[in-house]
């Protein structure tokens, strides 16, 4: 889920709009700036479409605080993918922040079933249309005034309907006979960040732990009550390299695991943009998936900014069957350009060299972790 690692993916092509520009620099967006939208991965082709960022509150000098923005995007694919994402945060406090999302989509893709080693010729095509709400709010109220620097919990809710229009011919897909699905969810999350609270972290680390329990109903004439659990690990640490201007080490592993009665559509995998960049998305899907990656980055010149990558990932039927599957990998660079300074909001293209066989892209906005 990740937050769905939802893909905000301004691309500045052309027309860029600005107010209160700092110095009369051009690309320096103070409030807010409107771009048309480009975007890539192997999942949706080309993605063009519209987006406004909008700067609520300006992030601390010292890394201390992101600040709070609102962004919003709509979008549509080559391939007739449609979507319009909002996402709000919002840190009214230092003991408070929100984080919210709405995603109203039409959205044909690829179903290539369940496992580490899935063939990509041989896949299913559906569509799925619907509205996706999660929300998360966090405090560090009532814990010990030493910790409340660093360490946040707080609560998720997370609901959705979706509709589903599929192949006859792929029972796999029939088996639920889930025509469409209403799915609710509640959990806790726990949070330890004394990394920088922006795009681009020179130092510290990040640890989050998610639990969040759904119930998920389908509305066929069989219909019944199924229960899933999400569980994710999230773990980030940024080391500063002095050698390289503004330069950085990222290190990050990300876990998630399902149990219960798991929606075909909801299965664990990495989204081959901030996950596995350059993957297909579904090619590698089951109950549970664990990511890793390394990212070296440095500043080039102006506003623009560089990265070499390496990625590693793998899924099963469970954290115990994670051992006996293989690692699949993506090694590549990446381009950054900076268009905001107080935010360190960037741009960003990223090239792969997937399992040492295909090359694939992502370009999205914001870091991949």
């Amino acid at each position: 889920m990740k937050i769905k690692n939802i893909a905000f993916a301004f691309f500045a092509c052309s027309l860029l709009f600005a107010q209160d520009s700092e110095d009369n620099d051009f690309f320096e967006f103070k409030r807010f700036l409107v771009l048309p939208v480009g975007a890539y991965s192997e999942e949706t082709g080309i993605i063009l479409g519209a987006g406004a960022l909008f700067f609520i509150e300006s992030p601390a000098e010292d890394g201390s605080s992101g600040g709070s923005n609102f962004a919003t995007v709509i979008m549509t694919s080559l391939k007739k993918q449609i979507t319009l994402e909002n996402r709000l945060i919002l840190e009214p406090s230092k003991h408070w922040n929100l984080l919210a999302y709405l995603s109203i989509r039409n959205w044909p893709t690829q179903y290539f079933g369940k496992g580490n080693d899935l063939n990509e010729s041989d896949y299913a095509v559906y569509t799925a249309k619907g509205v996706h709400v999660p929300i998360s709010l966090g405090t560090n109220l009532f814990l010990p005034e030493s910790w409340k620097s660093n360490f946040k919990y707080g609560i998720e809710v997370d609901g959705e309907y979706m509709a589903f229009d599929y192949a006859e011919e792929f029972p796999e897909f029939r088996n639920t006979d889930m025509e469409n699905s209403r799915r609710y969810g509640v959990g806790y999350n726990l949070t330890y960040n004394s990394s920088e609270k922006n795009d681009w972290p020179r130092k510290g680390s990040f640890v989050q732990f998610r639990h969040i329990f759904f119930n998920s109903k389908d509305n066929s004439w069989q219909s019944k009550a199924n229960y899933f659990v999400w569980k994710n690990l999230d773990t980030r640490m940024y080391l500063p390299l002095s050698f390289l201007p503004e330069g950085v080490l990222a290190l990050g592993s990300y876990l998630e695991d399902f149990e219960g009665e798991v929606p075909f559509d909801r299965f664990a995998k990495p989204d081959g943009v901030g996950q596995l960049r350059g993957l297909k998305k579904g090619l590698l899907a089951d109950r549970t998936s664990w990511v890793l990656q390394s990212e070296l980055r440095t500043h080039l010149f102006w506003r623009c900014k560089g990265t070499l990558f390496y990625e590693a990932a793998k899924v099963g039927s469970g954290i115990k069957n994670l051992n006996d599957n293989k690692w699949h990998d993506a090694i590549g660079i990446g381009g950054r350009f900076l268009v905001n300074k107080e935010n360190k909001t960037h741009i960003r293209g990223d090239l792969s060299w997937v399992n040492r066989k295909s090359i694939g892209m992502a370009i999205k906005i914001n870091e991949a972790f």
